[in-house]
């Protein structure tokens, strides 16, 4: 979010790092237009957003492409087949007696 926020018009703090226990909603005013990247209910950075319309629509994929060190075109699978396989594990896996609510409490 540093790098790419001189390409845009700015008037509010740069980056505003989130917590776990109030979220993007106790950073950021209400009706407010903002991006924001969340790891793990932990907390993450948010950034007002100046002017929507001239925002580009997928600049947090980007932005996420840019940390893994791929580019948008990447793709983790091969086949759809490889895909499905994949999120029908990870959903068997977080199905049976995981809680995320229970982040919240800590």
């Amino acid at each position: 979010l540093d790098e790419v926020e001189s390409e845009f018009e700015v008037q509010h703090k740069k980056v505003i790092e989130t917590d776990a226990k109030g979220g993007v909603r106790s950073k950021i005013p209400k009706g407010f237009p903002y991006v924001h990247a969340d790891f793990s209910l932990g907390g993450g950075y948010a950034h007002v957003v100046e002017n929507p319309h001239e925002f580009p629509r997928d600049f947090m994929q980007h932005t996420i492409a840019g940390m893994c060190e791929l580019t948008v075109l990447d793709r983790a699978y091969g086949t759809r087949e490889e895909y499905r396989r994949a999120c029908e594990t990870f959903k068997a896996r977080f199905s049976e007696g995981f809680d995320w609510t229970q982040a919240l409490k800590g």
